[in-house]
């Protein structure tokens, strides 16, 4: 596993240092949430790591989706035909709510946990 302490720059503001200008496009990540299911996607748990930048699409073109992201229970609405970003934003767990006629597009640019974290547990 590469060192990434000379890429990230640590702050106070911004503990993680990671934005999309210092990291690299790692592991790049597409999930496709089937239609009028429900997906939860854990980032530690599922791609070993933390998802830095993401683009949610809904290939539905008559119903909305909806997503959360770090379990924070703040559902967005995704319009039909629609994607909506996350950017430079740490995100380790995402729920998708895909429409009744079409999938969601989940794709994400993952940083790679280091052996020096600590595990992310997910209790269900």
């Amino acid at each position: 596993m590469p060192n990434f302490s000379n890429i990230l720059n640590r702050s106070s503001a911004n503990p993680l240092g990671i934005n999309s200008g210092n990291v690299p496009l790692l592991y790049p990540v597409r999930v496709v949430c089937l239609q009028n299911v429900t997906t939860s996607i854990s980032f530690p748990d599922q791609y070993l790591g933390r998802a830095i930048n993401l683009k949610i699409t809904n290939n539905d073109g008559t119903n909305a989706a909806s997503y959360d992201y770090n379990l924070n229970s703040t559902f967005a609405n995704l319009p039909a035909s629609n994607f909506s970003t996350i950017d430079n934003t740490v995100v380790n767990y995402l729920t998708v709510i895909a429409g009744a006629a079409g999938t969601v597009l989940v794709e994400a640019q993952v940083l790679p946990a280091t052996r020096s974290e600590a595990p992310v547990e997910v209790q269900v």
